[in-house]
């Protein structure tokens, strides 16, 4: 069995895209619950580094450097986008 090699679109999107994109969506995330703004921090911090971790692993496990980027791109526009309509 040949060990899963990954290509550096795949690793740049896990160092770099993902996490960035978790951390938009867990912005995201806080800022659509109704509750008291300490809440929401809290939530958010609680909630950035599992978000994080699980995007890094999904970006490695994507089939190309494309799709991995695609689907952290996805994710930081739909999280932008609700943050901004949330402004």
């Amino acid at each position: 069995m040949a060990a899963h090699v990954h290509g550096a679109g795949r690793i740049s999107a896990a160092l770099t895209g993902a996490p960035g994109a978790a951390v938009l969506a867990c912005l995201a995330l806080a800022a659509t619950l109704p509750v008291s703004g300490e809440v929401r921090l809290l939530v958010a911090f609680l909630a950035v580094l599992p978000a994080a971790a699980t995007a890094s692993c999904l970006a490695l496990l994507a089939r190309s450097g494309a799709r991995a980027w695609a689907g952290s791109g996805l994710v930081a526009a739909f999280a932008a986008a609700i943050l901004v309509v949330l402004a």
